[in-house]
């Protein structure tokens, strides 16, 4: 399936159009193309309904703390490695990074980031402030891309996406054209987007850890940080 079949699927699955005994014309396939490319921008805003995680790394400069990471909108892991030796980050809040005392030029090994979505993707800060070049690795979600006409919709999405956006198409077509969204493919637009929720839920586990714990403030640490944290 290409771009312009899932369209026109859309058109006749909306009512618009009849598979049978009408042809979509150019302006109709333009505003298709035009209404599908942002319904795939604004899966971009809560990257709830976007069901694919990816993959990519970036490499710290030395006394660099901003790094960007283009069209990136969900971070659900970010670490860092020295040479095989993979380590753990923690991700701070807003307030946390920049609203609490610390010293602001030590330069060591960037246990805490900040992430924050900017235009074309989302910005990282790292405390400490990195001393040399490490390999960070992102594991998150990125916007989908817009799609051209013909474009082999095979190779970017699953058979189930194509369909919820098929059907999610067909009522955006609806309230451009004016037009009523037959009532008997709300429940199957429903069940489609309940179960990529499902797909992608939140991890909503608790991890404890004791403050008194053995060795919490090492002379690692010490040795490091100098006692300093965000």
């Amino acid at each position: 399936m290409n771009t312009l079949e899932l369209i026109n699927n859309a058109y006749f699955l909306s009512g618009i159009l009849s598979r049978d005994f009408e042809t979509i014309s150019a302006s109709q396939t333009a505003d298709g193309l035009e209404l599908l490319n942002d319904v795939l921008a604004e899966k971009s805003i809560s990257s709830a309904l976007i069901p694919y995680y990816s993959h990519t790394t970036f490499n710290t400069v030395s006394g660099q703390e901003e790094y960007v990471v283009p069209n990136l909108v969900d971070i659900t892991e970010l670490t860092f490695n020295i040479g095989d030796v993979r380590y753990q980050m923690i991700r701070d809040s807003q307030k946390r990074y920049f609203g609490t005392g610390r010293v602001d030029d030590i330069q060591s090994l960037p246990f805490h980031y900040y992430a924050e979505r900017q235009l074309g993707g989302m910005r990282f800060y790292l405390y400490f402030v990195p001393d040399q070049n490490f390999d960070m690795k992102v594991t998150g979600k990125f916007a989908l891309t817009e799609l051209t006409l013909f474009q082999d919709l095979d190779t970017v999405f699953d058979r189930f996406y194509k369909s919820y956006l098929k059907y999610f198409l067909a009522k955006r077509l609806c309230d451009f054209f004016g037009h009523e969204f037959p009532d008997q493919l709300k429940p199957t637009l429903r069940g489609l987007e309940e179960q990529m929720n499902k797909m992608v839920g939140v991890d909503l586990s608790i991890n404890r850890q004791s403050m008194f714990r053995k060795n919490h403030f090492g002379y690692g640490q010490a040795n490091l940080g100098r006692g300093w944290e965000p």
